[in-house]
């Protein structure tokens, strides 16, 4: 019985050990940084200015995101075309009111330091964390910040309307980022270090009770 419980033991935290490693590893290494905290609409020509609560120590991530209809785009060498030009004036304040972290510009999907998600041809595409494949999106960041003690963190957000108006727009949105880890990750080498303790366990007990039987052995044949 303990040695079925010790092979149990071994086989289990083995597979345990190098699945949770193996889907761990790989969650991490594709992980960004941003875990998305909360979504908060934004229309265009009308300033929008909240606060949340943020935890001291952690780091935090402001984005600005400009989602565009596909339909009825141009494609150029594989890629849809997206002409915008919106005015932004965005900032994260402190807790004195002083701005902290500043974007004063134009949130422009064809120019730095505006990234555009969603543009090429195919599905297999990069985007920003949370955010489906499918939407071809613009993403202007402000931040990050780090408070040094548990507040409520003000932002300020004035996204002007398109001055070129050429592509409708889908959405617009302002998405707060944390750097979390995502449950799966933590999951996942949780799994594993589980994995590990069965298997020092079981390779434990597989030792103990394989050296008994052989000083059984030892033992009835020198009786013998």
């Amino acid at each position: 019985m303990r040695r079925r419980l010790s092979f149990f033991l071994v086989v289990a935290g083995l597979v345990a050990l190098v699945v949770g490693i193996a889907s761990g590893c790989g969650t991490l290494f594709s992980f960004n940084g941003r875990h998305p905290l909360l979504v908060v609409p934004l229309v265009p020509g009308v300033p929008l200015r909240k606060a949340f609560a943020a935890k001291a120590g952690k780091r935090y991530t402001l984005a600005v995101h400009v989602v565009f209809e596909r339909e009825g785009l141009e494609e150029v060498n594989g890629q849809l075309a997206v002409e915008a030009k919106l005015p932004l004036v965005a900032s994260i304040e402190d807790s004195s009111g002083v701005a902290i972290a500043k974007a004063v510009g134009f949130l422009d999907p064809n120019e730095p330091p505006t990234v555009l998600y969603g543009h090429a041809s195919d599905a297999h595409q990069r985007r920003p964390n949370g955010v489906g494949p499918a939407e071809l999106v613009a993403e202007r960041l402000l931040g990050p910040v780090t408070p040094a003690f548990d507040r409520d963190v003000t932002y300020a957000v004035d996204l002007g309307t398109d001055r070129i108006g050429k592509n409708a727009l889908k959405e617009v949105r302002i998405v707060i980022y944390d750097d979390t880890l995502p449950r799966s990750i933590t999951v996942s080498f949780v799994a594993a270090g589980a994995g590990a303790v069965a298997l020092v366990a079981g390779s434990i007990l597989l030792f103990f009770g394989l050296f008994r039987s052989r000083r059984g052995g030892k033992r009835r044949g020198q009786v013998v």
